[in-house]
């Protein structure tokens, strides 16, 4: 059964930039790089809160991809598994490699998700490097006076501020056992249970009383709301002089799975970079 989702009247933001063919064959950090430049602000006074969002191709991901279909009139899978955060003012300190804010299902790296932190992680962006894992890529900017960027920021740094309605660690537990399930649970998204990553999002826009998810007819956050949210809700923050602009890349529309070999193949990739 499809979720029903409100539709927006307004065209397809132009201020959206597929940059599929310029990024075929090149990796995702050069990917982030060129869009912080394209999309940085130069104006005094107003800073940038930065999106991201990841289509992954690995288990985890596809599951998610395919979960968000109910969301959608076609009934396809989501181009997007993953989304993140960032300022532009943690941008201005490490333009290559910055620290992002989410609420991942896999760290990718040693450190476990921390309850007392809500499960909320501070992660360097080369974890979503590879292009073969992640396939799409995005980065959706939102303009904003100094002051409101100051504002998520502190949200990003205080993750329990209103842990009862943003529980981020049980809704991840609960997608979890939908992944080891084999279809036994049902799709979490119809039982009213946000993506943490995508909620973890919703909550630091709410600093500033806006409504990041104005699609959404439920409380289940996923990153497709957002990424409609900037595709066609986008004339509902020009009004308030929030420009929303982005760059994205689609390498893998169909939403297929990594095969073994493609992973063994990138391992052996970085055992050679890590030998250089």
């Amino acid at each position: 059964m499809q979720i029903p989702t409100r539709r927006s009247t307004a065209g397809s933001n132009k201020e959206l930039s597929d940059v599929t063919e310029e990024f075929s064959g090149r990796d995702n950090i050069s990917f982030f790089r060129t869009a912080f430049s394209k999309l940085g602000s130069k104006s005094s006074g107003t800073g940038q809160i930065f999106i991201g969002f990841i289509g992954s191709r690995d288990l985890p991901g596809v599951a998610l991809r395919r979960a968000q279909s109910i969301l959608r009139w076609d009934i396809r899978p989501s181009l997007w598994s993953h989304t993140f955060i960032l300022t532009s003012d943690s941008l201005s300190a490490s333009t290559s490699n910055p620290v992002i804010y989410h609420v991942p299902f896999d760290t990718r790296s040693a450190d476990f998700p921390a309850p007392e932190k809500n499960a909320v992680t501070k992660s360097r962006l080369e974890i979503f490097a590879d292009p073969k894992r992640d396939a799409n890529v995005a980065l959706v900017s939102v303009s904003l006076p100094s002051e409101d960027v100051a504002k998520v920021a502190k949200r990003c740094e205080d993750p329990n501020l209103d842990r009862i309605r943003y529980n981020f660690w049980d809704t991840l537990g609960i997608w979890q056992s939908y992944f080891w399930s084999f279809g036994l649970r049902t799709n979490p998204l119809r039982d009213g249970c946000p993506i943490p990553a995508a909620s973890f999002i919703e909550y630091c826009f709410e600093a500033l009383a806006l409504d990041i998810t104005p699609g959404a007819s439920e409380r289940n956050s996923a990153p497709e709301h957002l990424w409609n949210a900037a595709k066609f809700w986008y004339e509902a923050y020009e009004t308030k002089n929030h420009a929303v602009i982005g760059r994205y890349a689609l390498r893998d529309i169909g939403c297929s799975l990594i095969s073994a070999d493609e992973k063994q193949l990138q391992r052996a990739k970085t055992r050679r970079k890590s030998r250089d």
